[in-house]
């Protein structure tokens, strides 16, 4: 879609790099053209030394540019790297070399790859580890229900316990009392027993002594039948 905004920012730009082309003493960025190689110069014409041979696509600095089609230049890579000298004009370009935006484009399209492998390299280990997240889950999953079981089994067998805890003490405690009275009886049983045998011997001595007096009272009255027999 067209957009005055970016026309005219587009615009802009243009203007504001020729002008600043136009200038005496502006610097910018520039390339030896393509299919080239050209002579870097002392002076700002043909017969000046020739300082190095610039190949084609070489970076450079314009420094300075005159009327009669030459710049001063600044070289930025290559054998002569930092020279400083004179070339034409018309064989510097601003853009990027063919050659330079093919090498450009080929460590791209090697990046990409790259990253393409780094992605679906990533991508199987992100499916390993999804993997290994489910089966962690599934069997956690299998735990915890197994752990809920035996939690379960636990309360009910902790209600047994308790219940049958409580019926054992009441037993227990039934059983001490029983005990206790068991004693107890004994104890009577064995009173009982005593005082028995004291009554039994309480009856026999009176029964002897009711028959020893039985028998002395028979002696005295006959003795007295013997006496009066006498006398008479």
């Amino acid at each position: 879609m067209f957009s005055f905004r970016s026309f005219f920012r587009m615009f802009g730009v243009v203007v504001i790099t020729g002008l600043l082309m136009a200038l005496p003493g502006a610097l910018w960025a520039a390339y030896v053209t393509d299919t080239f190689e050209i002579t870097l110069r002392s002076g700002p014409t043909n017969g000046h030394k020739i300082i190095a041979m610039l190949r084609s696509g070489q970076a450079v600095q314009v420094l300075e540019k005159n009327e009669a089609g030459w710049a001063l230049v600044r070289v930025l890579d290559g054998p002569a790297k930092d020279k400083e000298g004179w070339v034409i004009t018309r064989y510097l370009m601003e853009r990027l070399p063919w050659e330079k935006q093919a090498a450009q484009l080929r460590q791209e399209n090697t990046a990409i790859k790259s990253s393409l492998t780094d992605s679906d390299s990533q991508w199987l280990r992100y499916q390993t580890r999804e993997k290994e997240l489910t089966e962690t889950l599934e069997k956690t999953s299998r735990e915890l229900e197994a752990l809920k079981k035996e939690y379960k089994a636990l309360r009910e067998g902790s209600a047994d316990y308790l219940r049958l805890k409580e019926e054992l003490d009441k037993t227990q405690a039934a059983l001490e009392e029983s005990q206790t009275l068991a004693k107890r009886l004994a104890q009577e049983n064995e009173s009982l027993k005593f005082s028995q045998h004291i009554r039994w011997f309480v009856a026999g001595a009176l029964v002897l002594l009711c028959g020893w007096l039985i028998g002395l009272a028979m002696g005295r009255q006959r003795r007295k039948k013997t006496t009066g027999l006498h006398f008479s």
